[in-house]
């Protein structure tokens, strides 16, 4: 081979090399494409704005929280709760009663289940993801119970927009880190349902839990609006009749409640469906008894020295249990 023949050779191999490149790049990177791609990981929507946003803030904001909590242990097995969602300046003193009861338990998972505020929702969105983050790191998504509730069909779907930028499982979630070692979560979003679909949601969740040990969240706050007075007397007797563990007629007081004229009061549940609900799939569980452990107002909360009593929200801490 001549050496003019050498070089066109030599000059040939070089450009192959430099036009492969790109290509043996994109190979190379492929593998590592292919698991950022298929972790799906629901970030945090209102770090900064419900709870603090720095990892030690909130760290030390939750455990402070639960510290203030004096209250005995429950004697029984606890199944349920229903914890308040709103800002934690507000709430949080609340969900911290509910919290403070399973320190240290051993749930394999927790099935959060709140309602939507942001997107026009029939049924439950079962949140299909991979883990849920906050400032406190990531917490698994149990696909299994996911993917067997999803394959149930109606009332069960994903909607993905539902779960984006809803606070109602999400503000949850770092006080189950605080308190739990080793759990994973099952978010669900609910909309608008019958009693018929909690019923029929509830024996679907009791179903697909089995023998796990489950811990059922239904998140929601109580009273919306009326004034200070008020709304301790709405709460009052929608904890009451919580208390009975009778969940049909807890869904019919707010139709009722709501026929009464009482000034702006817009609800008596914000997370209606999802309470009842857990009330169905904790009866189903074996729980047969109910304990309030807590409840306060919006309006019990100074905030720069000033309590607001005209319009209020109202929080209730609950653990549905077996004896």
């Amino acid at each position: 081979m001549t050496d003019h023949s050498k070089k066109a050779n030599s000059s040939g191999l070089s450009f192959t090399w430099w036009a492969l490149l790109p290509v043996i790049m994109i190979i190379l990177c492929l593998p590592c494409s292919l698991v950022i791609a298929k972790e799906r990981v629901r970030k945090p929507a209102v770090a900064g704005h419900f709870y603090p946003k720095g990892q030690e803030d909130l760290r030390k904001t939750v455990d402070d929280f639960i510290l203030n909590v004096k209250q005995k242990h429950i004697a029984g097995e606890i199944l349920g709760l229903m914890s308040p969602h709103a800002g934690y300046v507000y709430s949080a003193q609340v969900a911290a009663y509910c919290y403070r009861q399973i320190q240290d338990k051993g749930y394999d998972t927790v099935i959060i289940i709140g309602p939507s505020h942001h997107v026009y929702l029939r049924g439950a969105s079962v949140g299909n993801w991979d883990a849920y983050a906050t400032p406190l790191g990531k917490v698994a998504v149990n696909k299994q119970i996911v993917t067997a509730l999803l394959s149930a069909g109606e009332p069960f779907h994903f909607v993905e927009q539902a779960h984006i930028r809803e606070h109602s499982v999400e503000t949850q979630i770092p006080f189950l880190q605080r308190v739990l070692k080793d759990f994973d979560i099952v978010p669900i979003v609910m909309g608008m349902t019958s009693l018929r679909d909690c019923e029929k949601i509830g024996k679907a969740l009791s179903k697909t839990a089995g023998k796990r040990n489950v811990l059922f969240v239904a998140s929601s706050d109580m009273s919306h609006y009326p004034d200070y007075v008020n709304a301790n007397k709405v709460d009052r007797k929608t904890l009451s009749l919580i208390a009975k563990f009778d969940p049909e007629p807890v869904f019919d007081a707010a139709t009722e409640i709501l026929k009464q004229g009482i000034p702006n009061l817009s609800t008596i549940l914000c997370g209606l469906s999802p309470v009842v609900t857990v009330m169905m799939t904790v009866k189903q569980c074996g729980g047969n008894a109910v304990k309030i452990l807590h409840y306060a107002n919006s309006g019990d909360v100074a905030i720069h020295g000033y309590q607001e009593k005209r319009r209020v929200v109202g929080y209730g801490a609950v653990a549905l249990y077996r004896k």
